[in-house]
């Protein structure tokens, strides 16, 4: 990917317009349009300029966007660890990321999360850390690496100073379908670990919950996004005592091949 595709692949990934991208920098719209369309000379320093104002590390920039295959593995290898309660394979995929120098140090703290979520021996001090890092910028809805923690960082102790961060999500992109299908997938699966947590502590149906799920159901139909889709349907089921479609949906993921995933949702 050359350095202009980059610049707009991360601004279509923040939901931005050129104008908005380039917002605290003294670059023109017209400049960064050409630079967009590499009519323009893009400067090292220009770049910095923009990453630095939209709160984007320098590491995750060229990470994300010029070795991509290697974080999006890691990042799915986590999640498929993370649901299905593997500890010895994310333990493995921790070693390989602490090992691999391209790794950005978000992909390092959320492999600490999850490993710390599923030995259920919470470091608060590394969590809390990670969280001051990403949530203490007033537009840290608009980092990807923020939105991933956040998923990552949902514990039974911590739901009530999750909740408005949640919700906070909820407003700022209240249709996911007009997004990307790997925006919705981030946005999607904050969603999801939410309900998968909260539903083990408590089985009432409240009002921040009802606009999670109403959130949720505003997910594409796109077959990418067919696990979180079928996720979303179980807990609208199981929230609304549904209870022949909640079972339906758990074996249609043990049919899949989803078998831990489908055991370990709370009913």
């Amino acid at each position: 990917m050359k350095i202009n595709e980059a610049l707009k692949a991360l601004r279509k990934d923040l939901d931005l317009t050129q104008k908005q991208m380039i917002k605290g920098t003294d670059i023109t719209v017209t400049h960064y349009s050409k630079m967009e369309k590499e009519q323009n000379r893009i400067f090292i320093d220009d770049i910095f300029k923009i990453l630095k104002c939209r709160n984007v590390s320098i590491s995750y920039f060229f990470t994300r966007y010029f070795n991509e295959n290697n974080r999006l593995n890691y990042s799915e290898k986590l999640n498929l660890a993370f649901y299905n309660k593997n500890l010895d394979e994310a333990q493995k995929i921790k070693k390989e990321i602490f090992h691999d120098k391209s790794t950005t140090h978000e992909l390092k703290d959320r492999a600490i999360l999850i490993l710390d979520a599923l030995k259920q021996n919470y470091n608060y001090a590394i969590t809390e850390e990670v969280m001051n890092y990403f949530f203490r910028y007033k537009d840290w809805t608009q980092n990807d690496e923020a939105i991933i923690i956040l998923g990552n960082s949902i514990r039974i102790d911590n739901l009530m100073s999750m909740k408005p961060l949640l919700l906070k999500l909820v407003k700022k992109y209240p249709n996911l379908n007009t997004h990307t299908i790997e925006k919705q997938r981030r946005l999607a699966t904050v969603g999801i670990n939410y309900l998968y947590t909260l539903r083990k502590a408590q089985k009432q149906l409240d009002n921040p919950t009802i606009k999670i799920l109403d959130w949720l159901k505003t997910m594409s139909n796109f077959p990418e996004l067919g696990i979180l889709k079928e996720l979303y349907a179980y807990f609208m089921a199981v929230y609304t005592d549904r209870t022949n479609i909640s079972q339906n949906i758990k074996q249609v993921l043990r049919i899949s091949g989803y078998e831990n995933i489908s055991e370990n949702l709370p009913n």
